[in-house]
C-alpha cells in the first residue's frame, strides 16, 4: 500500500516536471522564434505577396526604429502593438536582417528640450501629434507623440508616419486606419531603401504650367520613388530646342523635323507624363506628340483648370469674375479619349473653410468652392482607405460612351452640390450671407459630381483623319490608363513668405495636412508601377469598434470583471485540486 502511494507521488512529479519543461521550452523557442496565427476572416494579418517578395529582397541587415514608445493612451497603445507585430512578421520573413527598435525619444526630456527634439523629427518628416486621453471629468492628460519611424541602410534614411488625423472622422477611426496602413507604410518605406531602378517620369512644360514652388513638396516626395525630369514641347518655345540644338545646327533646313522627331524619342523614354495646370491651350503638334504617347501605351495624368480661378486673388478684391482658361484643343482631344472638360466650377456643402471678414472681426466660414472628397459608395483600389481629399475651384468631367474605354470615378462629390456656369462672379460678401441662410442649402440639390476620372481601355486617335508631324510610324490606337482631374490645385502646397514649401494638401488656415499626397501618389503607383504596394492598402478589412456608450456605462464593471475574475479562478483551482489530492492521497 505504501509503495503504491509512493509511485503515485513519483508518477505526479514527473508530469509536473513534463509541464514545467514544455513550459520553458515553449518559451525559449518564443523569445527566439515569433509566429503568429491569423484566424481572421479577412486574413488581416497575413502579408501580402508584396510584401513577402519585399521582406525576402533583404540580403543584409536594415535597421528600424520605431519612436511610439513611453506613457501614452490606450489607443495608441493599440497602434504601437500592431506596429511592433506586423514589423515582426516582416524581420522573420527577412531572415532577421530587419533589426527592431522602440524608443521613446521623450524619455527624461522636459521644457525647451521638448521642442526641439519635435523640430528636429519635422525636419526629418515624421509629425508629432498630440494623444489626450481624460482620466476623469475634471482632468485631461495631453502629451505628445510621435506615431513614426526610420528605417536604414548605410547612409539612406527613409521616414515613415503610422498616423495622420483627418477631421472628418472620430478619434477611434482614424487609429484603426493607421492601423490598416501600417503594412502599406513599412513595405512602402522598404521600397525606397532598396530601389535600384527607378522609372522615368517627365512633366510637361511650356504653357505656363504650375511646376514652381507650389508644387515643389509633391516634387520631393515623388523623386524618392521615381526620376522626375520636366520636358518642354512647346516648339514655338526656343527652350524646347535647347537639349537638341546640335542636331538642328548640323541641318538647319530641317531643323523643325528634327525638333519634333527627338521630342517623341524623348517622351517615349517615360513610362508616365504629368500635365499639371496648363494656363494656355496645347498646339497641335504637342497634343499629337503626347497622342501617339498614348496610342504607344504610355500613361497620362491630366490636372487640368479649365477655369481660371485663383484664391489668391482675394487678398486685393472681395470679388473676383471667374473665367475660362480657352483651351480647346486640350478638351477637344480628352473629348475623343472619353472625358469631357466643362468650363464650370463645382460647389458643394461638404466643404473646407477660409476667413473671411465680417465687421471688425474675421469669422471662419463654409466655402463651397473648396469642396471635400471622401470615400465613395464604390471605390477604386486608388481611393480606398483614403483620408479627406481638398479640391480648389474644381470643375466637372463627363464621362462619354467609348467602345472598348472604361471611366471609372474617383472624386466625386455628395449630392449637395451645385454647378457655377462660367463666366461667374465669385464674391466673399454674398457667400458669407448664404452661409447664414438656411434656405441656401436648399439649393445645393444637384446631385453626385464627378471631379476626377480614371480611363482604361484601348484609345482611338484623334489625328486618324488630320496632319502626321513625325517621321516616325503613326499609331491609330494603342491599349493605355489615364487618369484626368479637374482640378490642378490638387497638386498644390503653400509657401511662407521665407520661401519654406508646406506639405502637398496642407491648409495654413486649419493648419490640417488633406490626403492629396496620398492620393495623387496612389495613381501614379496605379498607372505605372508594378509593385503592388497600392494593393496593400486596399486590402479588405472589417471595422470591428467598442460602442464608446456601452463601454463608458459598463467601465467600472468590466474592471471589477477582469480583476476579480482571475483571483476567483484561483481560489476555486486551489480548492478543487486541493480536495483531488485529498482524496487520492487520504
Amino acid at each position: 500500500m505504501v509503495m503504491k502511494k509512493t509511485n503515485k507521488k513519483i508518477q505526479s512529479y514527473i508530469n509536473f516536471g513534463v509541464l514545467l519543461l514544455i513550459i520553458i521550452i515553449v518559451n525559449t523557442l518564443s523569445s527566439v522564434y515569433y509566429k503568429r496565427f491569423d484566424l481572421t476572416n479577412e486574413k488581416r494579418y497575413t502579408l501580402s505577396e508584396t510584401s513577402i517578395k519585399l521582406a525576402k529582397s533583404l540580403k543584409e541587415k536594415y535597421y528600424f526604429k520605431l519612436y511610439l514608445d513611453g506613457d501614452m493612451s490606450a489607443k495608441f497603445k493599440q497602434l504601437k502593438l500592431e506596429i511592433r507585430d506586423i514589423a515582426y512578421e516582416f524581420r522573420e520573413i527577412s531572415g532577421k536582417n530587419l533589426e527592431i527598435e522602440i524608443i521613446d525619444p521623450f524619455k527624461e526630456v522636459k521644457g525647451k528640450e521638448m521642442n526641439e527634439i519635435l523640430d528636429v523629427f519635422a525636419q526629418k518628416g515624421i509629425e508629432p501629434v498630440r494623444d489626450m486621453e481624460s482620466e476623469n471629468p475634471d482632468e485631461t492628460k495631453i502629451k505628445y507623440l510621435l506615431p513614426g519611424a526610420e528605417l536604414m541602410k548605410d547612409n539612406r534614411t527613409v521616414a515613415i508616419n503610422f498616423f495622420e488625423y483627418d477631421v472628418a472622422q472620430t478619434p477611434e477611426e482614424n487609429i484603426q486606419r493607421a492601423i490598416d496602413n501600417i503594412e502599406y507604410e513599412i513595405a512602402n518605406g522598404l521600397r525606397q531603401v532598396i530601389a535600384n531602378q527607378r522609372k522615368n517620369i517627365a512633366v510637361i512644360d511650356g504653357n505656363g504650367e504650375m511646376l514652381d514652388g507650389r508644387v515643389e513638396g509633391f516634387a520631393a516626395e515623388l523623386s524618392k520613388y521615381y526620376n522626375v525630369s520636366a520636358l518642354n514641347l512647346n516648339t514655338a518655345d526656343p527652350e524646347s530646342g535647347r537639349p537638341f540644338i546640335k542636331s538642328m545646327e548640323k541641318d538647319p533646313a530641317n531643323a523643325g523635323n528634327i525638333l519634333v522627331n527627338s521630342l517623341q524619342r524623348r517622351l517615349n523614354l517615360n513610362e508616365l507624363i504629368m500635365i499639371i495646370k496648363p494656363i494656355k491651350d496645347y498646339s497641335p503638334t504637342e497634343l499629337y506628340l503626347i497622342d501617339q504617347y498614348i496610342m504607344n501605351g504610355g500613361k497620362v495624368m491630366w490636372l487640368i483648370d479649365a477655369v481660371n480661378m485663383e484664391i489668391d486673388s482675394f487678398r486685393n478684391y472681395k470679388e473676383v469674375l471667374a473665367v475660362d482658361y480657352g483651351l480647346e484643343n486640350i478638351t477637344a482631344s480628352l473629348f475623343t479619349y472619353g472625358v469631357g472638360i466643362d468650363n464650370t466650377l463645382l460647389t458643394d456643402l461638404k466643404c473646407n473653410q477660409i476667413p473671411i471678414p465680417a465687421g471688425k472681426r474675421i469669422e471662419l466660414v463654409d466655402f463651397p468652392y473648396f469642396p471635400l472628397f471622401g470615400a465613395t459608395d464604390m471605390p477604386h483600389i486608388i481611393n480606398k482607405n483614403m483620408g479627406t481629399i481638398w479640391c480648389q475651384f474644381p470643375g466637372t468631367l463627363q464621362a462619354k460612351i467609348r467602345t472598348d474605354v472604361t471611366a471609372i470615378p474617383l472624386l466625386s462629390s455628395t449630392p449637395y452640390t451645385k454647378v457655377i456656369n462660367i463666366p461667374a462672379s465669385v464674391d466673399l460678401e454674398n457667400i458669407y450671407m448664404q452661409s447664414r441662410d438656411p434656405k441656401f442649402r436648399e439649393t445645393m440639390n444637384q446631385g453626385i459630381k464627378t471631379a476626377g476620372m480614371l480611363l482604361e481601355g484601348k484609345f482611338k486617335s484623334p489625328f486618324v483623319y488630320q496632319k502626321k508631324y513625325t517621321e516616325i510610324p503613326f499609331n491609330a490606337e494603342g491599349t493605355s490608363k489615364m487618369i484626368v482631374i479637374a482640378d490642378g490645385d490638387i497638386i498644390r502646397n503653400p509657401v511662407s513668405s521665407s520661401g519654406k514649401f508646406f506639405p502637398t494638401g496642407y491648409d495654413k488656415i486649419s493648419q490640417y495636412t488633406f490626403a492629396n499626397k496620398k492620393f495623387l501618389l496612389n495613381c501614379i503607383d496605379y498607372l505605372i508601377d508594378n509593385n503592388g504596394l497600392i494593393e496593400i492598402r486596399a486590402k479588405e478589412r472589417t471595422l470591428r469598434l467598442l460602442d464608446p456608450e456601452k463601454a463608458k456605462s459598463e467601465k467600472e464593471y468590466w474592471q471589477w470583471f477582469s480583476m476579480v475574475l482571475p483571483i476567483f479562478s484561483i481560489i476555486i483551482f486551489g480548492l478543487v485540486n486541493y480536495f483531488i489530492r485529498r482524496k487520492r492521497y487520504n
